[in-house]
């Protein structure tokens, strides 16, 4: 017996999955539940095994991938007080819409 718990959006998964490289043997995210649970139900016929789909795999790998990253840019919010300090900072609302459509686009996808 499988439950799927708030299904992820595939497409953006697989985008997740590009950006990190897909070093490992998960491969695309399947939209096909018979697909991602074909190994669970091979398997339980005899034994008591579990085998995560590829979409847990990928974000189990993403999981660790940002547990390796610092929470905070010291050098950064170091370089950002400084230029408010001194008065120089200043915010591009051009750049900022930008990124935010540019991001909005790809996860829109």
């Amino acid at each position: 017996m499988s439950n799927r718990i708030n299904p992820a959006d595939i497409g953006m998964l697989n985008k997740i999955n590009d950006k990190l490289g897909n070093t490992g043997s998960t491969g695309k995210v399947s939209s096909d539940p018979a697909h991602s649970t074909k190994e669970v139900r091979k398997q339980a016929a005899g034994s008591d095994t579990v085998e995560l789909t590829s979409s847990a795999k990928l974000l189990e790998r993403l999981e660790k991938t940002l547990a390796g990253l610092p929470e905070i840019n010291s050098g950064r919010v170091d370089a950002v007080r400084t230029a408010i300090e001194r008065g120089d900072y200043v915010i591009d609302s051009d750049k900022i819409a930008a990124a935010l459509l540019r991001t909005d686009r790809e996860l829109g996808d």
